[in-house]
């Protein structure tokens, strides 16, 4: 086996190992000198008691130092090849998001089984067995050469089950990938989900890929504890013939009883290591093939650009293509940019216009043509769809900015002053828009050359976009800037206009009708944490229906190990006092039982507890699931992915961790020793104190020193793994802003900060937990001393009170990490209750509906102030328009139409009365996600699985979105895969795909956000004269910053002033009295 460790690291293991040994030969050495000297009433049990206490506090020291050390060489491990997977993913052409961060986050901190017991446990296999066995041949050479014998079976057996379960710890891997995938695409997708009402179908499925991922795990699992219990089994038999050969010569009085007890004691230390190891390897399988999904992400090539330096900005024959595409996106492109030019590149959706801002910023790449005079660390990037990694407004600002004082004279420039401590994903897409430009701007007073701006004034109502083109037009003649937008405002800024596609109108935007709404974030109030806790516990407790079974079963195998220990000391004494051998054959085979009879229990225990425990966090999982659903119009965090990845994979795995840790091993530490303390009450009375305060110290004492000495830093360590999560996969979602901007290695440091944090507390916990296992030790080592020191009992019974101490130390130290975990499980516990909801079974379908009605509706988010009163009525075929600026209540008032808000006052009437129709209504949000699928698959998600749509009918809600010419070019027509996030469409495509599928849902009700967004004016024509058509039997509800899109006819909302309008029919203006509102909505810290 090649270790990954540095030699320096090896040495140190090899040391402690070294001191170990040295460490078990003192202790057996006085257990065997003090049993026989008081057997033999000679004075010799002293030195031997002295002995004895030296080498426990050597064995203390040594259980202290192997961790504490292991943490440091695991801890800096782990944050060397985070961060060389992090340089690699960050320079874009990795894989998915939720495989990559998950085996760089969750998967490599399983590296820590690896450092910290499969590397010692492999260095001590190779060190304390020779050690051991050397001392045990110069006492007895017939025990040595047993040894010598049977311990080269175990290595060979652990090679071949190895092999075998290495194979099922890669496919179990895999299978957690691609759970974590499968994660963040329903993340991402959550908005959408909830639109077309598909969340309690898509949990069905979450259900069935973790199933699928427990069951693979489960197959990993007992492939490996059956080869715990193969080696159990194989070191067992062996310490079983050392027991036999050594009582045959007591009994024939051909061997002194000192020899015989050091012989026995000793030999299952020979065999220890490998079962050690075994534990080890196979529970470090997870961290393992991690590493190798790692060291394969990290050699993978990086995406190569054309980019080159020159002394002009010259594009020459560019192409570009996509997927399954013939017709290229981009083909024999020449243009030349002038230095400090304002370059408008134009034409319909799908022209082009991303892409090539793609290639010059060196985030799509070119199969051909080439770009030079482009300084890849001078250039400021706006794209479409930016994604952010900050946990404030300002703070993704300063990242980007030199100076502090540039982020926060951008902020006020595009007028979001207001939300500069607000979390970016709580930002609405026109807000978020005006952060995308304001990160271009502190990137140009950084000192960028080129500015590439796509789309900057998309979502933005009139106010916010002249903001916007104010910016841009201030930084004519400082910048080169290229600019891709279908607004008039924007593109009347141009020195040069360059055309790609069919020619098409910029569309005007009209002049503000109310001013911009800025919005103070409201706080919400933090969960009672201990009730939380306490609450989520019981619920696991409940769907962890086996879990008292696995303590017995834990409790039965701690008992067979105490008593086999026991039992050999006894068969050993009773034999030296030579009685006929049938004496001894009950006791010969009740060491063979309890000895098998412990590894069984200890493998039944395991597959119940994993099981249970998997199980319980499936239940976790979709609860978590359930409870972010209730939240996905309300956190907009979600649609990152992050937040629900660190939720769904991190956090509920961590629960799956730690509560089988917290709560079987005291279980069952405490029903033993209740045994332990019964058996001696009846066996030798004067016993008890001695072994009650070796409980006292190793079930009380230690484990409380050990949560003192650890001072919640293993609840800072959980919180600083979250927190490395969310930032890795918020990082490489915004991989492509960083590297075009040329931040990446910001960005890198922050990871590299975030982990040191992580790996700083791990440290801390490991000093705490190796100082609570080292007083287990001292406890037992020497209570088992003063039992030889105050025992007055016959030889038989002495052996029993003297290694009984020594028997429990393993038990008791599983105290010790349960009692200094139990903050982390509860601050896990309080984090999951807060989000975790009871799943609701889909309801029956309702009637339909005929008709909408506001009935002076005032709504509003907890905390924040309502606004209203609202009126309006529609029936099927009539339109509601929702205008006004960013800020102004329109998610609010489609959360509420949704069911998602309850009414502050008013009502919402539907068919004329009150009541839930929520599966009637159907939503397309401004950034309608498209998943990593084809377009059949995204269109799918429409309906039902039992109600899909022909393909005739597809074709058709593309046409509608005006995709069917799009799609008849494709070769593989509606099985064209769109990639992730709809990567191989342009921004217009998504959003009009986006469209098409809201179309096929089943809904009386549709509400459209800015359907329009991201297209050309005659393009966003067409497509409202299509909706119009399509949806004339419904009732529409249209958000719009383009009062063109209303019609005659219409009820116009407009919300964000002081006297909201309502526009009837017949064009008469109504005033409803709306009060300006602070915020509508609430920003919920996930």
């Amino acid at each position: 086996m090649r270790l990954d460790a540095r030699p320096a690291s090896l040495f140190v293991f090899g040391l402690l190992a070294a001191l170990k040994a040295a460490a078990l030969v003192g202790i057996a050495q006085a257990v065997a000198t003090g049993i026989v000297s008081v057997i033999a009433g000679t004075d010799a049990w002293r030195g031997a008691i002295a002995l004895g206490i030296v080498s426990g506090v050597l064995r203390a020291a040594v259980t202290w130092a192997v961790p504490v050390f292991a943490a440091h060489a695991s801890a800096g491990r782990k944050e060397s090849l985070r961060h060389d997977l992090a340089t690699r993913l960050l320079a874009g052409g990795g894989s998915p998001v939720g495989g990559a961060a998950v085996a760089a986050t969750v998967g490599l901190d399983e590296l820590d089984n690896y450092y910290r017991t499969v590397i010692p446990a492999t260095v001590t296999a190779a060190v304390v067995p020779l050690l051991i066995g050397t001392r045990i041949l110069f006492a007895d050479w017939v025990s040595a050469l047993i040894i010598v014998v049977t311990v080269p079976l175990v290595p060979v057996f652990m090679a071949l089950v190895g092999m075998h379960s290495k194979e099922r710890a890669d496919a179990a891997s895999i299978a957690l990938q691609r759970l974590s995938d499968h994660l963040v695409e329903l993340a991402r997708g959550l908005p959408v989900l909830v639109g077309l009402r598909r969340v309690e179908e898509q949990s069905a499925a979450l259900r069935a890929v973790s199933e699928r991922s427990r069951a693979q795990t489960m197959a990993t699992l007992r492939s490996a504890f059956l080869s715990s219990l193969v080696l159990e089994l194989i070191s067992t038999l062996s310490v079983a013939v050392v027991a036999v050969f050594v009582g045959l010569r007591l009994v024939n009085g051909e061997l002194p009883l000192e020899v015989g007890l050091l012989a026995l004691v000793l030999a299952p230390e020979c065999f220890a290591p490998f079962r050690e190891l075994g534990a080890a390897f196979h529970s470090s399988q997870d961290g393992l093939a991690a590493l190798r999904r790692v060291r394969t992400l990290t050699a993978s090539p990086a995406m190569e650009s054309i980019r080159k330096a020159g002394p002009g900005l010259r594009i020459d024959n560019l192409l570009v293509h996509y997927g399954d595409r013939t017709t290229p996106a981009v083909d024999g492109l020449d243009l030349d940019l002038a230095r400090g030019s304002v370059t408008s590149l134009e034409g319909p959706s799908g022209s082009g216009k991303s892409t090539v801002l793609g290639v010059l910023a060196g985030v799509v790449p070119a199969h051909g043509g080439s770009v030079t005079g482009v300084d890849p660390t001078r250039v400021a990037w706006v794209p479409q769809h930016p994604s952010t990694v900050a946990d404030t407004v300002l703070g993704e600002l300063e990242l980007y900015a030199d100076a502090p004082a540039d982020a926060r004279r951008a902020l006020e420039q595009l007028g979001l002053g207001a939300v500069a401590s607000a979390d970016p994903h709580q930002l609405s897409p026109g807000e978020l828009r005006r952060l995308a430009i304001a990160r271009g701007l502190v990137r140009v007073a950084a000192g960028a050359e080129l500015l590439l701006v796509d789309e900057p004034t998309a979502h933005l109502d009139p106010a916010h976009a002249r903001l916007v083109e104010h910016a841009i037009d201030e930084l004519r003649g400082r910048v080169t800037i290229v600019v891709a937008s279908h607004e008039a405002g924007i593109t009347r800024l141009a020195d040069h206009r360059v055309q790609l596609g069919v020619p098409g109108d910029a569309r005007e935007v009209e002049p503000p009708t109310a001013a911009p709404v800025f919005i103070t974030p409201a706080d919400r109030a933090p969960a009672a944490e201990s009730s939380a806790s306490w609450r989520e516990f019981r619920t696991i407790l409940r769907s962890y229906a086996r879990l008292p079974l696995a303590i017995l079963l834990a409790t039965g195998a701690a008992l067979f190990a105490v008593a086999l220990t026991a039992l050999s000391g006894w068969l050993i004494v009773r034999a030296s006092e030579q009685p006929p051998i049938m004496y001894l054959t009950v006791a010969i085979v009740g060491v063979r039982f309890f000895g098998i009879g412990r590894a069984v229990l200890r493998y039944a225990e395991r597959l119940v507890t994993h099981d249970g425990v998997l199980g319980a966090v499936t239940d976790l999982r979709l609860r978590l699931w359930a409870g972010l659903a209730q939240r996905g119009v309300a956190s907009r965090s979600l649609a990152t992915g992050a937040t629900a990845l660190d939720y769904l994979v991190s956090s509920a795995d961590r629960v799956r961790d730690l509560v089988p840790r917290v709560v079987i091993p005291p279980a069952a530490a405490g029903l033993t020793g209740i045994a332990s303390l019964g058996a001696v009450a009846l066996l030798y009375p004067p016993a008890l104190p001695v072994l009650a305060v070796t409980l006292i110290v190793g079930l009380g004492i230690a484990p409380v020193v050990a949560l003192v000495a650890d001072r919640a830093a293993s609840t800072r360590m959980s919180a600083a793994q979250s927190a490395v999560l969310r930032r890795f996969v918020a990082a490489i979602a915004a991989a492509d802003d960083l590297r075009a901007n040329g931040i990446a290695a910001r960005m890198l440091a922050r990871l590299d900060a975030d982990d040191q944090a992580a790996g700083t507390e791990s440290r801390r916990a490991a000093f705490a937990l190796g100082l609570g296992h080292a007083l287990v030790v001292v406890a037992g080592s020497v209570g088992a001393m003063l039992m030889l020191a105050s025992t007055q009992a016959p030889g038989t019974v002495l052996a029993i009170l003297v290694l009984l101490p020594i028997a429990l130390i393993d038990s008791m130290l599983g105290s010790v990490d349960a009692v200094q975990q139990w903050p982390a499980l509860r601050a896990a516990l309080a984090k999951v209750g807060a989000v975790a909801s009871t799943p609701t079974a889909a309801a029956a379908p309702s009637e339909p509906i005929e008709s909408l009605e506001l009935d002076a509706l005032c709504v509003a988010w907890a905390g924040a102030t309502p606004f209203g009163p609202l009126t309006a009525s529609a029936r099927r075929g009539d339109w509601i328009v929702v205008e006004g600026p960013s800020g102004s209540g329109k998610s609010t008032l489609l959360a509420t139409l949704l069911g998602f808000l309850p009414a502050a006052s008013g009502r919402l009437l539907i068919n004329g009365g009150p009541g839930q129709h929520s599966d009637r209504i159907a939503w397309c949000p401004q950034e309608g996600h498209l998943f990593d699928s084809t377009i059949r698959g995204n269109l799918f998600l429409a309906r039902a699985s039992g109600d899909r749509p022909g393909d005739a009918e597809l074709v058709r809600a593309l046409e509608v979105a005006g995709l069917g010419p799009l799609v008849a070019s494709l070769p593989l027509g509606l099985d064209t895969r769109v990639g992730p996030a709809g990567s191989n469409l342009s921004g217009g495509e998504r959003q009009r795909l986006a469209v098409a599928r809201t179309v096929l849902a089943p809904a009386d009700v549709v509400l459209l956000d800015e359907p329009t967004a991201h297209l050309d004016a005659a393009s966003a024509a067409l497509l409202m004269t299509s909706l119009r058509e399509a949806l004339r039997d419904r009732i529409v509800v249209l958000v719009t910053h383009h009062p063109s899109e209303r019609r005659v006819g219409d009820e116009r909302l407009v919300l964000g002033q002081d006297r909201s309008e309502q526009v009837r029919g017949d064009g008469a203006v109504d005033g409803l009295g709306v009060t300006r509102m602070v915020d509508t909505r609430e920003h919920v810290t996930l």
